[in-house]
Protein backbone atom coordinates (compact mmCIF):
# COMPACT_ATOMS: atom_id res chain seq x y z
CA UNK A 1 0.00 0.00 0.00
CA UNK A 2 1.25 3.52 -0.80
CA UNK A 3 1.35 6.05 2.02
CA UNK A 4 0.01 8.62 -0.44
CA UNK A 5 -3.22 6.69 -1.16
CA UNK A 6 -4.63 6.30 2.35
CA UNK A 7 -7.69 8.03 3.78
CA UNK A 8 -8.00 9.74 7.13
CA UNK A 9 -9.45 6.89 9.23
CA UNK A 10 -6.35 4.66 9.18
CA UNK A 11 -3.73 7.27 10.18
CA UNK A 12 -6.13 8.88 12.67
CA UNK A 13 -6.88 5.59 14.43
CA UNK A 14 -3.27 4.35 14.41
CA UNK A 15 -2.05 7.78 15.50
CA UNK A 16 -4.40 7.72 18.49
CA UNK A 17 -3.41 4.14 19.30
CA UNK A 18 0.28 5.04 19.24
CA UNK A 19 -0.51 7.99 21.54
CA UNK A 20 -1.46 5.75 24.46
CA UNK A 21 1.94 6.52 25.95
CA UNK A 22 1.04 10.21 26.41
CA UNK A 23 -2.49 9.21 27.46
CA UNK A 24 -1.13 7.03 30.26
CA UNK A 25 1.74 9.31 31.33
CA UNK A 26 0.95 12.94 30.45
CA UNK A 27 -2.77 13.34 30.99
CA UNK A 28 -2.73 13.39 34.78
CA UNK A 29 0.62 15.14 35.31
CA UNK A 30 -0.96 18.44 36.47
CA UNK A 31 -2.75 16.50 39.21
CA UNK A 32 0.32 14.84 40.77
CA UNK A 33 0.83 17.43 43.57
CA UNK A 34 -2.90 17.34 44.44
CA UNK A 35 -2.85 13.53 44.47
CA UNK A 36 0.00 13.53 46.99
CA UNK A 37 -2.24 15.56 49.29
CA UNK A 38 -5.31 13.40 48.60
CA UNK A 39 -3.57 10.11 49.35
CA UNK A 40 -1.55 11.72 52.20
CA UNK A 41 1.70 10.30 50.86
CA UNK A 42 5.09 11.68 49.79
CA UNK A 43 5.61 12.76 46.15
CA UNK A 44 7.80 9.71 45.52
CA UNK A 45 4.81 7.36 46.00
CA UNK A 46 2.69 9.40 43.60
CA UNK A 47 5.54 9.39 41.08
CA UNK A 48 5.56 5.61 41.51
CA UNK A 49 2.20 5.62 39.70
CA UNK A 50 4.11 6.87 36.66
CA UNK A 51 6.56 4.01 37.08
CA UNK A 52 3.77 1.44 37.42
CA UNK A 53 2.02 2.75 34.33
CA UNK A 54 5.23 2.60 32.31
CA UNK A 55 6.09 -0.87 33.60
CA UNK A 56 2.65 -1.96 32.40
CA UNK A 57 3.33 -0.34 29.03
CA UNK A 58 6.66 -2.18 28.83
CA UNK A 59 5.52 -5.63 30.01
CA UNK A 60 2.30 -5.53 28.00
CA UNK A 61 4.15 -4.95 24.75
CA UNK A 62 6.50 -7.88 25.41
CA UNK A 63 3.52 -10.12 26.10
CA UNK A 64 1.22 -8.96 23.31
CA UNK A 65 3.68 -8.45 20.45
CA UNK A 66 4.41 -12.16 19.80
CA UNK A 67 0.76 -13.06 20.42
CA UNK A 68 -0.25 -10.68 17.63
CA UNK A 69 2.25 -12.30 15.24
CA UNK A 70 0.51 -15.63 15.80
CA UNK A 71 -3.17 -14.72 16.28
CA UNK A 72 -3.52 -11.44 14.37
CA UNK A 73 -3.71 -7.80 15.36
CA UNK A 74 -7.38 -6.93 15.75
CA UNK A 75 -8.56 -9.42 18.45
CA UNK A 76 -5.71 -8.44 20.78
CA UNK A 77 -6.33 -4.75 20.11
CA UNK A 78 -9.95 -5.09 21.25
CA UNK A 79 -8.96 -6.93 24.43
CA UNK A 80 -6.30 -4.33 25.22
CA UNK A 81 -8.67 -1.41 24.84
CA UNK A 82 -11.27 -3.08 27.06
CA UNK A 83 -8.63 -3.61 29.76
CA UNK A 84 -7.64 0.06 29.52
CA UNK A 85 -11.26 1.16 29.93
CA UNK A 86 -11.92 -1.05 32.98
CA UNK A 87 -8.65 -0.13 34.72
CA UNK A 88 -9.30 3.59 34.12
CA UNK A 89 -12.64 3.19 35.89
CA UNK A 90 -10.88 1.48 38.82
CA UNK A 91 -8.40 4.38 39.07
CA UNK A 92 -11.33 6.77 39.59
CA UNK A 93 -12.54 4.89 42.67
CA UNK A 94 -9.16 4.06 44.26
CA UNK A 95 -8.94 5.27 47.87
CA UNK A 96 -5.37 4.22 48.69
CA UNK A 97 -2.19 5.00 46.79
CA UNK A 98 -1.22 1.31 46.74
CA UNK A 99 -4.51 0.37 45.04
CA UNK A 100 -4.23 3.29 42.66
CA UNK A 101 -0.71 2.27 41.63
CA UNK A 102 -1.91 -1.30 40.99
CA UNK A 103 -4.70 0.03 38.78
CA UNK A 104 -2.11 2.08 36.93
CA UNK A 105 -0.17 -1.11 36.20
CA UNK A 106 -3.22 -2.63 34.49
CA UNK A 107 -3.96 0.64 32.72
CA UNK A 108 -0.45 0.50 31.30
CA UNK A 109 -0.95 -3.13 30.23
CA UNK A 110 -4.08 -2.12 28.32
CA UNK A 111 -2.37 0.85 26.71
CA UNK A 112 0.57 -1.34 25.72
CA UNK A 113 -1.53 -3.32 23.28
CA UNK A 114 -2.56 -0.15 21.48
CA UNK A 115 1.04 1.05 21.14
CA UNK A 116 2.63 -2.21 19.96
CA UNK A 117 -0.18 -2.99 17.55
CA UNK A 118 -0.16 0.48 15.98
CA UNK A 119 3.47 -0.04 14.91
CA UNK A 120 2.86 -3.65 13.87
CA UNK A 121 -0.15 -2.73 11.72
CA UNK A 122 1.86 0.08 10.08
CA UNK A 123 4.68 -2.34 9.27
CA UNK A 124 2.17 -4.87 7.89
CA UNK A 125 0.85 -2.29 5.44
CA UNK A 126 3.90 -0.27 4.36
CA UNK A 127 7.57 -0.72 3.47
CA UNK A 128 10.65 1.46 2.93
CA UNK A 129 10.05 5.16 2.36
CA UNK A 130 6.28 4.63 2.42
CA UNK A 131 6.68 3.30 5.96
CA UNK A 132 8.81 6.33 6.88
CA UNK A 133 6.21 8.71 5.43
CA UNK A 134 3.33 6.97 7.19
CA UNK A 135 5.25 6.89 10.48
CA UNK A 136 5.75 10.64 10.09
CA UNK A 137 1.98 11.11 9.53
CA UNK A 138 1.24 9.06 12.65
CA UNK A 139 3.89 10.98 14.58
CA UNK A 140 2.21 14.25 13.60
CA UNK A 141 -1.15 13.01 14.91
CA UNK A 142 0.57 11.49 17.91
CA UNK A 143 2.28 14.81 18.58
CA UNK A 144 -1.09 16.46 19.26
CA UNK A 145 -1.86 14.20 22.23
CA UNK A 146 0.99 15.30 24.53
CA UNK A 147 0.09 18.90 23.66
CA UNK A 148 -3.59 18.48 24.53
CA UNK A 149 -3.29 15.98 27.38
CA UNK A 150 -1.78 18.18 30.13
CA UNK A 151 -3.78 21.23 29.02
CA UNK A 152 -7.05 19.28 29.23
CA UNK A 153 -5.84 17.82 32.53
CA UNK A 154 -5.19 21.33 33.88
CA UNK A 155 -8.60 22.53 32.67
CA UNK A 156 -10.32 19.52 34.25
CA UNK A 157 -8.56 20.27 37.54
CA UNK A 158 -9.97 23.79 37.40
CA UNK A 159 -13.49 22.36 37.67
CA UNK A 160 -13.09 19.09 39.52
CA UNK A 161 -10.54 16.93 41.30
CA UNK A 162 -7.94 14.58 39.86
CA UNK A 163 -10.51 11.77 39.46
CA UNK A 164 -12.08 13.74 36.62
CA UNK A 165 -8.91 13.27 34.58
CA UNK A 166 -9.33 9.50 34.71
CA UNK A 167 -12.97 9.80 33.70
CA UNK A 168 -11.68 11.61 30.61
CA UNK A 169 -9.20 8.78 30.00
CA UNK A 170 -12.05 6.28 30.20
CA UNK A 171 -13.97 8.27 27.56
CA UNK A 172 -10.86 8.41 25.33
CA UNK A 173 -10.58 4.62 25.58
CA UNK A 174 -14.21 4.15 24.54
CA UNK A 175 -13.85 6.51 21.55
CA UNK A 176 -10.73 4.74 20.28
CA UNK A 177 -12.38 1.34 20.76
CA UNK A 178 -15.22 2.50 18.50
CA UNK A 179 -12.78 3.85 15.88
CA UNK A 180 -10.72 0.65 15.90
CA UNK A 181 -13.85 -1.36 15.10
CA UNK A 182 -13.54 -0.01 11.52
CA UNK A 183 -9.97 -1.26 11.09
CA UNK A 184 -9.45 -4.37 8.98
CA UNK A 185 -7.15 -7.17 10.07
CA UNK A 186 -3.71 -6.31 8.63
CA UNK A 187 -2.09 -9.71 9.19
CA UNK A 188 -3.96 -12.44 7.25
CA UNK A 189 -3.67 -16.05 8.49
CA UNK A 190 -1.17 -17.08 5.79
CA UNK A 191 1.31 -14.42 7.00
CA UNK A 192 1.07 -15.28 10.71
CA UNK A 193 3.57 -17.29 12.70
CA UNK A 194 2.63 -20.92 12.03
CA UNK A 195 4.79 -22.48 14.74
CA UNK A 196 4.03 -22.83 18.44
CA UNK A 197 3.44 -19.90 20.79
CA UNK A 198 6.73 -20.75 22.53
CA UNK A 199 8.46 -20.25 19.18
CA UNK A 200 6.70 -16.90 18.80
CA UNK A 201 8.09 -15.73 22.12
CA UNK A 202 11.46 -17.15 21.15
CA UNK A 203 11.42 -14.73 18.21
CA UNK A 204 11.69 -11.92 20.73
CA UNK A 205 15.37 -12.71 21.14
CA UNK A 206 16.11 -12.95 17.41
CA UNK A 207 15.98 -9.17 17.04
CA UNK A 208 19.02 -8.83 19.31
CA UNK A 209 21.13 -10.53 16.63
CA UNK A 210 20.55 -7.57 14.34
CA UNK A 211 22.96 -4.70 15.24
CA UNK A 212 20.97 -2.13 13.24
CA UNK A 213 17.87 -2.95 15.26
CA UNK A 214 19.77 -3.04 18.57
CA UNK A 215 21.50 0.33 18.16
CA UNK A 216 18.25 2.02 17.12
CA UNK A 217 16.38 0.40 19.99
CA UNK A 218 19.03 1.49 22.52
CA UNK A 219 19.13 5.03 21.09
CA UNK A 220 15.35 5.28 21.53
CA UNK A 221 15.59 3.75 25.01
CA UNK A 222 18.24 6.15 26.30
CA UNK A 223 16.52 9.16 24.74
CA UNK A 224 13.32 8.07 26.49
CA UNK A 225 15.33 7.95 29.73
CA UNK A 226 15.92 11.69 29.24
CA UNK A 227 12.36 12.44 28.16
CA UNK A 228 10.68 10.64 31.04
CA UNK A 229 13.04 12.25 33.54
CA UNK A 230 11.62 15.53 32.25
CA UNK A 231 8.03 14.22 32.45
CA UNK A 232 8.34 12.89 36.01
CA UNK A 233 10.11 15.94 37.42
CA UNK A 234 8.45 18.84 35.58
CA UNK A 235 5.17 18.93 37.61
CA UNK A 236 7.11 19.41 40.84
CA UNK A 237 9.80 21.66 39.35
CA UNK A 238 7.34 24.01 37.64
CA UNK A 239 4.49 23.93 40.18
CA UNK A 240 6.24 23.63 43.54
CA UNK A 241 9.63 25.24 42.82
CA UNK A 242 8.56 27.86 40.26
CA UNK A 243 5.02 28.37 41.60
CA UNK A 244 2.97 27.67 38.46
CA UNK A 245 -0.71 26.68 38.73
CA UNK A 246 -1.87 23.31 37.33
CA UNK A 247 -3.37 25.04 34.28
CA UNK A 248 -0.23 27.14 33.70
CA UNK A 249 1.86 24.00 34.03
CA UNK A 250 -0.35 22.24 31.48
CA UNK A 251 0.13 25.11 29.04
CA UNK A 252 3.90 25.07 29.54
CA UNK A 253 3.99 21.31 29.05
CA UNK A 254 1.89 21.69 25.90
CA UNK A 255 4.31 24.25 24.45
CA UNK A 256 7.18 21.85 25.05
CA UNK A 257 5.17 18.96 23.62
CA UNK A 258 4.95 20.92 20.37
CA UNK A 259 8.71 20.43 20.20
CA UNK A 260 8.25 16.65 20.28
CA UNK A 261 5.64 16.81 17.53
CA UNK A 262 7.72 19.13 15.35
CA UNK A 263 10.79 16.93 15.69
CA UNK A 264 8.78 13.78 15.00
CA UNK A 265 7.44 15.00 11.64
CA UNK A 266 10.76 16.36 10.33
CA UNK A 267 12.06 12.98 9.13
CA UNK A 268 11.00 13.45 5.45
CA UNK A 269 13.18 16.59 5.32
CA UNK A 270 16.34 14.52 5.72
CA UNK A 271 17.97 12.57 2.91
CA UNK A 272 18.42 9.56 5.21
CA UNK A 273 16.65 8.72 8.51
CA UNK A 274 19.96 8.29 10.34
CA UNK A 275 20.87 11.92 9.65
CA UNK A 276 17.77 12.97 11.59
CA UNK A 277 18.86 10.70 14.43
CA UNK A 278 22.38 12.16 14.58
CA UNK A 279 21.07 15.72 14.85
CA UNK A 280 18.57 14.75 17.54
CA UNK A 281 21.22 12.97 19.61
CA UNK A 282 23.55 15.99 19.47
CA UNK A 283 20.71 18.32 20.53
CA UNK A 284 19.77 15.99 23.38
CA UNK A 285 23.27 16.18 24.86
CA UNK A 286 23.55 19.95 24.45
CA UNK A 287 20.22 20.79 26.05
CA UNK A 288 20.44 18.15 28.80
CA UNK A 289 23.55 19.98 29.97
CA UNK A 290 21.82 23.35 29.50
CA UNK A 291 18.78 22.21 31.52
CA UNK A 292 21.06 20.93 34.29
CA UNK A 293 22.75 24.33 34.54
CA UNK A 294 19.46 26.23 34.48
CA UNK A 295 18.08 24.12 37.34
CA UNK A 296 21.31 24.28 39.34
CA UNK A 297 21.42 28.08 39.25
CA UNK A 298 17.59 28.45 39.52
CA UNK A 299 17.45 30.72 36.48
CA UNK A 300 14.27 32.39 35.23
CA UNK A 301 11.39 30.07 34.28
CA UNK A 302 11.44 31.41 30.70
CA UNK A 303 15.06 30.33 30.32
CA UNK A 304 14.07 26.91 31.66
CA UNK A 305 11.20 26.68 29.16
CA UNK A 306 13.50 27.44 26.21
CA UNK A 307 15.92 24.74 27.35
CA UNK A 308 13.06 22.26 27.88
CA UNK A 309 11.69 23.00 24.40
CA UNK A 310 14.90 22.24 22.53
CA UNK A 311 15.54 19.21 24.75
CA UNK A 312 12.24 17.59 23.75
CA UNK A 313 12.71 18.73 20.13
CA UNK A 314 15.85 16.59 20.13
CA UNK A 315 13.83 13.66 21.49
CA UNK A 316 11.26 14.14 18.73
CA UNK A 317 14.00 14.08 16.09
CA UNK A 318 15.20 10.74 17.51
CA UNK A 319 11.83 9.05 17.92
CA UNK A 320 10.70 8.64 14.30
CA UNK A 321 13.99 7.58 12.61
CA UNK A 322 14.88 5.04 15.31
CA UNK A 323 11.40 3.49 15.07
CA UNK A 324 11.47 3.46 11.26
CA UNK A 325 14.98 2.01 10.93
CA UNK A 326 14.43 -0.59 13.64
CA UNK A 327 11.06 -1.80 12.32
CA UNK A 328 12.19 -1.83 8.68
CA UNK A 329 15.20 -3.99 9.62
CA UNK A 330 12.98 -6.62 11.33
CA UNK A 331 9.76 -6.68 9.33
CA UNK A 332 9.62 -10.51 9.34
CA UNK A 333 9.22 -10.28 13.13
CA UNK A 334 7.23 -7.06 13.22
CA UNK A 335 5.19 -7.87 16.33
CA UNK A 336 8.21 -8.95 18.34
CA UNK A 337 10.32 -6.06 17.08
CA UNK A 338 7.59 -3.57 17.98
CA UNK A 339 7.17 -5.17 21.40
CA UNK A 340 10.86 -4.89 22.30
CA UNK A 341 11.12 -1.38 20.90
CA UNK A 342 8.17 -0.06 22.87
CA UNK A 343 8.86 -1.98 26.06
CA UNK A 344 12.47 -0.80 26.29
CA UNK A 345 11.32 2.78 25.85
CA UNK A 346 8.85 2.60 28.72
CA UNK A 347 11.18 0.51 30.85
CA UNK A 348 13.63 3.40 30.61
CA UNK A 349 10.82 5.72 31.66
CA UNK A 350 9.96 3.49 34.60
CA UNK A 351 13.56 3.66 35.78
CA UNK A 352 13.94 7.40 35.24
CA UNK A 353 10.82 8.39 37.21
CA UNK A 354 11.99 7.29 40.68
CA UNK A 355 15.61 8.29 40.04
CA UNK A 356 14.73 11.97 39.62
CA UNK A 357 13.25 11.93 43.16
CA UNK A 358 16.49 10.86 44.82
CA UNK A 359 18.09 13.55 46.95
CA UNK A 360 17.88 17.10 45.62
CA UNK A 361 15.58 16.92 42.58
CA UNK A 362 17.26 19.86 40.90
CA UNK A 363 20.54 17.91 40.93
CA UNK A 364 19.24 14.40 40.25
CA UNK A 365 17.25 15.54 37.20
CA UNK A 366 20.38 16.94 35.60
CA UNK A 367 22.38 13.78 36.27
CA UNK A 368 19.68 11.47 34.86
CA UNK A 369 19.11 13.60 31.75
CA UNK A 370 22.79 14.05 30.91
CA UNK A 371 23.57 10.35 31.40
CA UNK A 372 20.76 9.29 29.07
CA UNK A 373 21.70 11.89 26.46
CA UNK A 374 25.37 10.85 26.33
CA UNK A 375 24.38 7.19 25.94
CA UNK A 376 21.99 8.14 23.11
CA UNK A 377 24.81 9.90 21.28
CA UNK A 378 27.03 6.84 21.76
CA UNK A 379 24.37 4.56 20.20
CA UNK A 380 24.02 6.96 17.25
CA UNK A 381 27.79 6.81 16.74
CA UNK A 382 27.78 2.99 16.83
CA UNK A 383 24.89 2.95 14.34
CA UNK A 384 26.86 5.21 11.99
CA UNK A 385 29.42 2.41 11.65
CA UNK A 386 26.78 -0.02 10.37
CA UNK A 387 25.91 -0.36 6.69
CA UNK A 388 22.46 1.16 6.19
CA UNK A 389 20.40 1.56 3.03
Amino acid sequence: MSAQKIGILLPLTLGLLSAFGPFVTDFYLPGLPEMAEYFKCPPSLVQMSLTMGMLGLAAGQIFLGPLSDKYGRKPLLTISLLLFIVSSMCCVFATRIELFNLCRLFQGLGGAGAIVLSKSISTDLFTGRDLARFMAVIAGINGVSPVLAPVVGGIVLSFTRWQGIFVCLLVVGVVILLLSAFLKESLPPQRRQQRSLAHSYGNLFKVFRNPVYVYNMLALMFSAFVFFAYIASSPFVLQEMYGLSPLAYGLCFAINAVGVGVGAVMLPLFKKPQHCLYLGAAMLVLFSVATSLVLHFRLNVYVLMVSYFFLVLGFGLIQTPTTTLAMDSERDNAGSASAILGSMMFLAGGLASPLVSLGNMLVSVGIVMTTGAVMTLLMAFLLSRQKLS
